[in-house]
């Protein structure tokens, strides 16, 4: 890997160090790892061999359709999202972490009705419901049984998403295992997603909160990734509302109250203004890794 100056070298990391740093982190705080922070983090300690290139910003020509086919992060499964389309520019087919899940889209006119996993051990249904002004109001996950386990609820303030809700069967009954709730920008780009984690199944609460900051005038394309909670849970497709349709420069991560790290972002873009690479100068601030440095990269291609 080419060093960059202040900058380390990320060949011989791997992700059980991560593990290790936020549990130091949170022990600080009596409490124990949720495994969730691996995954909300994962994604930004895939590194790049080469140079951190510089900014380019192009004359933006706007495009018709923009159809993103594959978000590529160094050193995990590749490509780790990717798309496919129908003949009117809708997605009909996703695939996560190259094949860990598979979805076939359906549709109800241009309006998402269901998306179906389809890989060989698992055939779960997220089944979308609308209120009668069209918007989201739940995901239903039902399982090859016809059974529900797990609902996901969306509330609103005008058009813009509120508050999102996980719930899981246990027994008879239904317990929030996650809530996610926005702030936004009067640009209509998200501040602050806080990510509460209640006490659960014994594992303590956790409040992760996530603060970006200094967004471009380019497209954004991968939105929908701010809400995945990697091979934790399915992956669905945001319908009605974005969060962000901008590129944010800088995102800020703290657990628990405490600083975590900083990931200052620059971009390459294409003529359209949609992202061919974005680039992160991550800096841990808090834990015991505090004051190392690392380069993240994510790569994007379209059809």
């Amino acid at each position: 890997m080419t060093k960059t100056s202040g900058i380390k070298s990320l060949d011989n990391f791997n992700y059980d160090s991560l593990d290790k740093m936020v549990k130091k982190q949170m022990k600080k705080n009596h409490s124990i790892l949720f495994l969730v922070i691996m995954c909300f983090t994962v994604l930004l300690f895939a590194c790049s061999k080469e140079h951190t290139p510089d900014p380019v910003e192009p004359p933006v020509t706007p495009a018709k359709h923009v159809l993103l086919k594959d978000i590529t992060i160094p050193h995990l499964p590749s490509p780790y999202y990717h798309f496919e389309y129908n003949t009117d520019s809708l997605p009909t087919k996703v695939d996560f972490g190259s094949g860990y899940t598979i979805y076939d889209v359906l549709y109800k006119g241009d309006t998402i009705s269901e998306m179906r996993n389809n890989i060989f051990v698992n055939h779960d249904t997220l089944r979308y419901f609308y209120d009668n002004a069209g918007k989201l109001t739940q995901i239903k996950f039902i399982d090859d049984a016809n059974v529900i386990y797990r609902n996901v609820r969306f509330s609103y303030n005008g058009n813009q998403v509120k508050e999102i809700n996980w719930d899981r069967k246990i027994g008879n009954t239904f317990s929030i295992d996650r809530t996610l709730t926005f702030t936004f920008y009067p640009d209509g780009n998200v501040k602050t997603i806080t990510d509460y984690r209640p006490s659960f199944n014994g594992v303590p609460e956790h409040i992760l909160i996530t603060t970006f900051e200094g967004y471009d005038d380019k497209i954004n394309v991968d939105d929908f990734s701010l809400i995945h909670d990697g091979i934790h849970d399915h992956l669905f497709l945001l319908q009605g509302f974005r969060l962000q349709k901008n590129n944010p420069k800088k995102e800020i991560f703290t657990v628990d109250g405490s600083p975590l790290y900083t990931d200052d972002y620059t971009y390459v873009y294409n003529s359209d203004g949609t992202p061919s690479t974005k680039t992160g100068d991550f800096l841990y601030t808090g834990g015991s890794d505090a004051g190392k440095r690392f380069v993240t990269n994510s790569i994007y291609s379209y059809y």
